[in-house]
This record gives C-alpha cells, structure tokens and sequence, in this order.
C-alpha cells in the first residue's frame, strides 16, 4: 500500500487562542477546543506519534506511513523517502527524480539532464555560444519592477518572497493591525523568535493578482515548529502536515490572500515560509523564477534593477552590508530592496547584463562586499553597468535630501543644490573606484554610468563639469527617452477626453523632431567628453505629470484617456518611432557600440494609475500578442536583429527506446515528431499553421501522461502553448499558467541540453 496517499480536507480556521493542549500537541498538530488535531503522519492524544511521513503521506493502521507519489517507505529508518530508479549509480535530487552524471555549470539539473542559462550549451552547460542566444548585442534593456505583495509583476514561484512585511494582530482583537512591529523578538532572518501569547503575525501576497494566475493547490513549506494557516479567500486545505501544507484556493480575487502564524515553538522557531504556485514544488529551489516572468525578458541584452533594489528610498541609513536582505530574508520587499543574489542569478540565466544601482547610504564596506559577490557569481560573459543611486537630482526621493545633507557637511558649497549636485559626483567616482579596485584585471567588465537631469541640458552640463577629470572614471553618460505625445495629458488636457487615438497619434509625431535635438545634444557632450551615451529609462511618458509632481492631483476623464490611449493600438507606432530615432542617431553612431546605445525600457511590468502607465505588460502572463506596447518593442527589435534566433532550431527529448523531437527543415518550416531507431527517420505529428520565422520548441515529455509540451514562438518572441498527447494524437491549447504548472512536474523529461542531439538530427537543420 506505500506509495498511495488519500487526500483529506478539514478546516483550521477554528484555531483559536482559548484552547489549551498539553505542551503544544508536541508541536506535532493543532490545539482544537482544548483537543489536539494532529498533523497528518503523527498520531496520539498528544501527538507524540510519529508514523515517519515526513509531511509525504498519512499513517497507516501499522503506524507505518502510505507514502505520496514520489516517496517509498525505508522499513530501516522508519521514514518516507525519496523514491527514484537512476542509472549510472546517480542519486534522487528530490522525489521521483534523478540527478545529472555531470555537474552543471552553468545550469541545473532537471531529472537527470542539465538545463542551461541562455547561451550555454553542451551535456554540462560548459560551452558559451552566443549565436544561441536571443539578445545577442540587442541595444535595448529593460526597467523591472520592484518587489511587493500588491506587485502585478510576479518574479517568483514562490510567492512568500513578495509578501507583505509583517502585520501584528491579537486573538479577540478585530484591528487590522496592532502596530507592535517594533517590539517584535525577531530573529536574524526576520522571521519571530518568539510571539506574546494571543499574538499572531500576518502577511499579504497575490494582492491585485490574484485573479490572473490560474489558480489551484498552492503548497506552503516551512521549517521549525509552529502554526499557520491561510485566509481573506476562498481556501480548502487537502493536506496538513507537519512542515508542509497543500492548500486549494479556487478564487483569489484582486484582495489576494493572507498567511498567518498562530504560534511558534521558541525552541526551534518557525521559519523559512515558501509558499509556492501550483505546480512547482519540486522544481523552486532550482528555478526560483516564474517562466511566465522569464520568457518574455529573454530578447533583452541589459536588465536594471533600480525598482528590485528598492533604490527610489532605500534604506536604513546607513547601509551596511548586514542589514541587507538575502534570499533567506522572510520576504524580499521593502526599503531593504531584492536580495543581489537573486538579482545575479536573473542575469545568469537569461544572459542580460545587469544594471545595479548602489543604494545612496551605501558604506564603502557595503559597495566592496556587492562588488565581491557579483565578481565572484556572474557568469564570465556578461558586463555590468554601474549607478550610483537613482536620479539623484529628483527631490520626491529621499537620495536627493541625503546627497544635499551630505554635500553641505563636506562644504562642497552653500547652496544645497549645488552641493547635492557636486556630492552626486564625487560619490560616484568613490564607488566606481572600489569596484575597479575589487575587479582589478578584470574591471574591463565594469560599465560606470553618470546620470543627471537631462530636461535641463545646462543643469546636466553643469553636474559633468563640477566633476572635472573625474569624469575620465565613467564610460557612458546616460538620460531618459520619454515621449509625451506633446505633452497630451497636459497641454492638451482640455480637448484630449475628445479626441480619437488617432488624433493622440498625430500628437506623438511632434516629438520625434524634439527627440532629434535632444539626442544630438547629449551625443554631443559625451563625444567631448571620450563617453558612450545610454538610456537609463525611456519609453510613453502619456499622463497628467502633476499626479506625481503635484501630490496626485489629477483629472479623472484625463487620466482615462490617457491610459485607454496607452493601451489602444495607436501606441504602438509612436513606440517604433521614438525607438527607431534613438537606433538612428545612437545606437548607429560609430562611438557607441555595445554596451553603448542602449535603449533601456521603462518598464516591465505595472499596473496602469493616475501615476502613469509605465508596465509594457499590465501583468505577469498576460498575452503579449495582445499589447500594442509589446508588440512595438519586439517588433523593433525583430526589424533590426532579423539574424538573432528565436529558439532553439531543434529541441529533443529521449525516452528510453523512443525519441521525440521538433526541429528545423532545410525550408525553414519546423515539424514535430517521434522516431524509433535512433533518429534515422521520423513520424512527423500534425502540423501548426505556422508562419514563415516561427520556431516551435520541444520543452519536455511527461511518460506519465503521455504529454509533449510545445511552445509556438512567433516573430516578435511571444509564445503559444501546445499539448500532444502521443496515444490521442490529438494536439490542444493551455493557457500560460496551467502549460507552466504542467512542465514542473517532477517526473517530466526535459529537453536535451542546448546544442546536445544525440544523433537525432540527421533530418534537421539544426546548426
């Protein structure tokens, strides 16, 4: 009977602080009206039971444990274990899945096979081909959004790590929150050491996105000893053991949901809280980011990080480098910002060069400990762009108060401006300096940025010059590329709610000449100064520019039209116009080949206010085919890199005796099909109605249930998703999500290795 695991659903909501069990039910279940409800796999009046399940199963009447799929009983140490068949004398990596004979170096491993970072290839990931890869010398970069429970831009399967920072309650009290944050007993991690009896600790996540993702059975994984359950929706919990919870919630709304804990054993407090989206359980750890975050970032050559690093604000003053969040923080948001691994392992994987922005309150101890962490992880192909804060000429962000605080405790001058402004630029070149420093031979890798106000040419010209030969530390000067539609939302405020789109249209081609004398300004002025000249942040600037610079006063028949005209298919030109403009002028000057001429996107994802419609896409895994925005940017991007690949040109899976593969024709065209000997000849599957340059990509085989999965990649780089069921034969559609949860299945073969064929390509062009 082990191996078989019968879900049962209850609900905890009735934990309450009134009951009372005997030494915490051993910490081994929940105290229900004085009763202790056991954990499933523990089992007594007290729960002392334990039955070895390991939160895998459910007790057996031998007080043994039917093991979940994936686990086997070990008789010997009375317990649940992984339970895999490898070849080669490999050991299971997690339930029902075998690790890789070599190591990945630049990948992981996936049910015995590496999958590699973009640009990698070879059975181990050792061998670097930049022709593989979709951003190959792409001047255009991208803008991410920050962090935080309400954020439409989800960056992890686990979403634990956007969660709200903690929000304190009491049993019998009613208030959202009891505001005692600060008398916490917290420990290094953020997590609580200890809770007042009747104390309880709460987070918001999925807030605002819920109803996006598909929903299903979230698992939330935890270490230590404690209670916690979930709320704020419609939630069922099918299993509840000791460490690990499998809750459905069918219908999360734009509230989202909350985690909350009860209680903790102070002895060995609860911790490490993962609460993963359906379907990556076995997969998090190794492929912490959502593929639906992925996979439309993978034409992108550069990623900036200022929002991730919480830059706009960061704090504490001053930065120390233990005060930093890590990926083990309880939650990533806040003014702490993104932990830097996680920023490196996104540039790994996708192959971008990151931009990171040095908090304004950073030690040098802080800066020298970022430069060793990224010098001693990033993958040896990539360059990194290096700025000091973020616009800290903007007087809504506290690095400009600071940087004026600390220009006049230096005496750089009397008027706070200018000392703000002359501290900007001293403290860039320390920061440059370290970093050099830290490179040492290496520091050819280093891209220092200088940025300043570029709507006031004389102001930016004033800030270069106050650095003197200085300036000579810093490779590129950089500026914004914001078009307004001659400024619709402001000067045009009163006819606007009745023009048409194409009217706001005819508005966005005055700034393509205005453009022009802007550009050729500031290439001017790095040209004399021997600097490149990059974008930091540029793109539609549609919207009433007093919400942010006047405490949100806005009119609201305005601010619909300018957001519906930001979603309208009007905009799509102007985005092509501005960028072609820039690709003219910049990027095509002789003295700005890469990483110069950059054309960095402002941004990636964001839900469309008053404050502006800044996200290319409104949210994470919406359809890009759909967004006129998007649909501008890769269209571009298509136009002037026609020569970068869009996929692999042949994707294979083996399966013991049988091979399945989808591959390039000598014609272009791409076909999908099986073959029993070896690859000498194919039975090719049904075909797409596929356009001339779409590239259809084998993602993995599932021998379980017989599924290929299959994403159509069209010429702007946006997906389809397709399903084959071999003993159907029968193609069908998935929508993002559920085609994602499916592929993370723990027994899914994945694709041969980048560049890996294994003689299976004596029909296709793969090279």
């Amino acid at each position: 009977m082990h191996g078989i695991l019968i879900i049962t659903t209850f609900a905890v909501t009735a934990t309450v602080a009134a009951a009372v069990c005997n030494n915490e039910c051993n910490w081994n279940g929940r105290c229900i009206k004085n009763n202790c409800q056991c954990f499933q796999g523990f089992y007594g009046n007290d729960c002392s039971g334990d039955c070895g399940c390991q939160g895998y199963g459910r007790c057996a009447s031998d007080q043994t444990c039917l093991c979940a799929d994936g686990w086997k009983w070990n008789p010997t140490q009375h317990k649940c274990a992984w339970d895999c068949q490898c070849m080669n004398g490999e050991s299971c990596i997690g339930p029902g899945e075998c690790g890789c004979t070599l190591k990945c170096k630049y990948g992981a491993c996936r049910n015995g096979q590496c999958v590699c970072w973009e640009g990698y290839k070879g059975v181990d990931c050792s061998q670097y081909d930049s022709s593989i890869m979709m951003n190959k010398d792409v001047a255009v970069g991208m803008n991410l959004g920050g962090i935080s429970y309400y954020s439409s831009e989800v960056k992890f399967v686990d979403v634990h790590k956007l969660s709200q920072q903690w929000v304190t309650e009491r049993d019998g009290r009613h208030d959202w929150n009891t505001n005692e944050q600060d008398t916490l007993h917290l420990r290094a991690d953020g997590y609580p050491a200890s809770l007042e009896p009747g104390q309880k600790l709460l987070q918001l996540m999925f807030r605002g996105f819920g109803p996006h993702e598909e929903m299903g059975n979230f698992t939330a994984l935890y270490d230590g000893e404690g209670i916690i359950d979930f709320g704020l929706t419609e939630e069922h919990i099918l299993y509840d053991g000791k460490g690990r919870m499998v809750v459905r919630m069918p219908k999360i709304g734009s509230g989202g949901f909350t985690l909350t804990i009860h209680k903790t054993n102070p002895k060995n407090p609860l911790r490490n809280i993962r609460v993963l989206i359906p379907g990556y359980e076995n997969v998090y750890d190794r492929f912490p980011f959502h593929p639906a975050f992925l996979e439309n970032l993978k034409r992108y050559s550069e990623l900036r990080f200022m929002d991730f690093l919480s830059t706009n604000g960061h704090k504490p003053e001053p930065t120390t480098w233990a005060d930093r969040n890590t990926p083990d923080s309880y939650t990533q948001e806040g003014s702490r910002g993104g932990a830097i691994e996680y920023m490196i392992q996104l540039a790994n994987t996708l192959g971008a060069n990151p931009w990171f922005n040095i908090p304004h309150a950073a030690t040098d101890d802080y800066v020298k400990n970022f430069a060793q962490l990224v010098k001693q992880t990033l993958r040896p192909d990539l360059k990194v762009y290096l700025e000091y804060s973020n616009e800290v000429w903007n007087g809504i962000f506290r690095q400009t108060k600071y940087s004026r605080e600390q220009g006049l405790k230096l005496n750089l001058d009397s008027q706070q401006w200018k000392a703000g402004q002359i501290y900007y630029g001293r403290r860039s070149a320390e920061i440059v300096d370290i970093w050099n420093q830290v490179f040492g031979s290496d520091k050819d890798k280093l891209y220092p940025i200088f940025a300043w106000q570029t709507g006031y040419k004389d102001y930016y010209r004033q800030a270069v010059a106050a650095l003197g030969d200085k300036i000579k530390k810093f490779k590129a000067l950089a500026l914004t590329g914001y078009f307004n539609c001659d400024q619709a939302a402001d000067k045009h405020a009163k006819e606007i709610v009745s023009m048409s789109m194409s009217q706001i249209q005819d508005l966005c081609k005055k700034d393509v000449p205005d453009m022009e004398d802007y550009l050729h300004y500031y290439l001017n002025m790095s040209k004399s100064h021997g600097l490149q000249l990059v974008m930091y942040e540029g793109g539609p600037g549609v919207m009433e520019s007093g919400a942010i610079a006047h405490f949100g006063q806005h009119t609201q028949a305005v601010t619909d039209k300018a957001i519906a005209f930001n979603k309208d298919s009007h905009m799509e030109q102007p985005i092509i116009d501005i960028m072609d403009t820039w690709f003219k002028l910049v990027t095509q000057d002789p003295s700005n080949k890469s990483p110069g001429g950059l054309f960095n996107y402002f941004s990636y994802t964001s839900t469309p206010s008053k404050y502006g419609s800044w996200g290319m896409l409104e949210y994470t895994g919406e359809d890009p085919k759909t967004v006129p925005k998007f649909r501008g940017v890769q269209r571009f991007i298509t136009d002037h890199y026609k020569s970068n690949p869009l996929g692999p040109k042949c994707s294979f899976v083996k399966a013991g005796a049988l091979a399945y593969g989808c591959f390039q024709q000598t014609t272009g065209v791409f076909k999908c099909g099986q073959s029993d000997n070896n690859g000498r000849s194919w039975s090719f599957y049904p075909s797409f109605n596929q356009s001339q340059g779409e590239f259809l990509v084998l993602d993995g085989y599932n021998p379980k249930t017989f599924s290929l999965y299959v994403r159509l990649t069209d010429t702007m780089g946006a997906n389809s998703y397709y399903v084959y069921n071999i003993r159907g034969m029968k193609w069908s559609t998935l929508q993002v999500f559920r085609y994602y949860e499916e592929e993370a299945a723990y027994d899914l073969l994945p694709r041969l290795p980048n560049g890996v064929y294994d003689n299976l390509d004596a029909h296709a062009h793969c090279a």
